[in-house]
């Protein structure tokens, strides 16, 4: 059943307008009554395919995006809103990216060189927070990614993952982005699985195709990878080795996971990284040296790590992770304040505007500002805006 133009799904989400289709289902501009938001409307086609088939792909895309609701995320995966794969018609909600695909940015030839190496960089760290949250994802390719106005991209459409701790059943039709273990003429390669490998492989062959604009078929990958600088690639010989291995063919010889390809992404490109732990939910996301968390708005660039925010109060850069020779630093660089909790007490960053703010409003004194920025460890709690507020975050160094 598809919807129509001023229905409303679910309760909630009045359709407004077809905004795209493809496979086995449609997507729709629709406004959400509950948080008075445009949001992405994606809709099962079950009258038209196999109403078994939709709703399994539903499913996967609910599960997987479903994991990141109410909890930390890079903002490189599509927001969560709602969905239910058992509805008539199945929906996912999500978040509205009114952005043109990876895909139609490289056919207009507007994406600079800085741009290419952010969506490399920004691409390997999602495959990352991916597999270290139980997801594989196995359907990297530009038509599944779209770039934000600030040029982070976003992936999107989650039907086809798998878990970490699951066969891999799932086979595609042949493209340069699939490894040879996902195709159907190939059943593994030496005896490996579909998995988190697969993912590596794809990153690598999308990083390739970014830094050459050279289109090679899995058939034709040599063993030892694809050398970006080969081909005339803008990219440094160090990240070119990273792309070299994550592109042979057997699976056996790429980096195990996102962890391990994000690790040698960035020792190529001198970022120290860290994790991000969301303590009630389990949920962890890798963060690297410079990146901020807060919540998206449509008017500031994203920050990395999308927090929770219920009751709107999280700013859209509300903080800022600095590593520094004395270890992790976390700057408040909002108007309400961080909290940076120890077994001694609660400690309260706000920044100077912020302060500013509070000093306009008679709620503190003009001569006494609170510190900025906390040196943290493994043992301190960072929580935004109260300690209160529910959001409770461990850093921890990664390799």
């Amino acid at each position: 059943m598809t919807p129509s133009v001023g229905e409303t799904v679910a309760g909630r989400f009045e359709v407004r307008d077809r905004v795209g289709s493809g496979g086995f289902a449609s997507v729709w501009r629709a406004h959400d009554t509950r948080t008075d938001r445009t949001v992405a409307l994606k809709c099962g086609e079950t009258g038209t395919h196999d109403a078994a088939a939709v709703r399994s792909a539903f499913e996967r895309e609910v599960r997987t995006l479903g994991r990141f609701a109410d909890s930390i995320a890079p903002s490189s995966l599509v927001g969560y809103v709602a969905g239910d794969a058992d509805a008539a018609p199945p929906y996912v909600a999500l978040e509205y990216l009114p952005g043109a695909t990876l895909t139609d940015r490289l056919g207009a030839g507007d994406l600079g060189s800085s741009v290419r190496r952010r969506v490399v960089i920004d691409l390997v760290e999602t495959i990352d927070a991916l597999h270290r949250n139980g997801v594989v994802y196995l359907d990297i390719r530009p038509e599944n990614v779209v770039v934000r106005d600030s040029g982070r991209p976003v992936l999107l459409d989650f039907n086809t993952t798998a878990t970490t701790d699951d066969p891999v059943g799932i086979r595609f039709e042949a493209d340069q982005f699939k490894p040879p273990e996902l195709l159907p003429a190939v059943d593994g390669a030496d005896g490996a699985d579909p998995g988190t490998r697969s993912d590596v492989y794809a990153w690598g062959k999308l990083a390739f195709y970014l830094f050459t604009g050279a289109k090679v078929l899995p058939g034709d990958v040599p063993e030892t990878g694809l050398d970006p600088l080969d081909f005339g690639g803008s990219c440094s010989r160090a990240l070119a080795d990273v792309i070299e291995q994550a592109t042979r063919p057997n699976p056996a010889d790429r980096f195990a996971d996102g962890g391990r390809a994000a690790a040698a992404v960035g020792r190529a490109t001198h970022r120290e990284r860290a994790l991000l732990e969301q303590a009630d939910t389990g949920v962890v996301c890798p963060v690297a040296d410079g990146e901020t968390m807060g919540r998206l708005d449509e008017e500031t660039p994203a920050p990395w790590v999308v927090l929770p925010d219920e009751g709107g109060h999280v700013a859209p850069r509300h903080a800022r992770l600095e590593h520094t020779t004395d270890g992790w630093v976390l700057e408040d660089t909002s108007q309400r304040g961080t909290y940076v909790g120890t077994a001694e007490g609660w400690t309260y960053l706000l920044s100077e505007a912020g302060h500013a703010r509070r000093v306009e409003r008679g709620e503190a004194e003009a001569g006494s500002p609170p510190p900025s920025r906390a040196l943290l460890s493994p043992s301190v709690v960072v929580v935004p805006v109260h300690p209160e507020y529910g959001v409770e975050l461990r850093l921890s160094a990664l390799d």
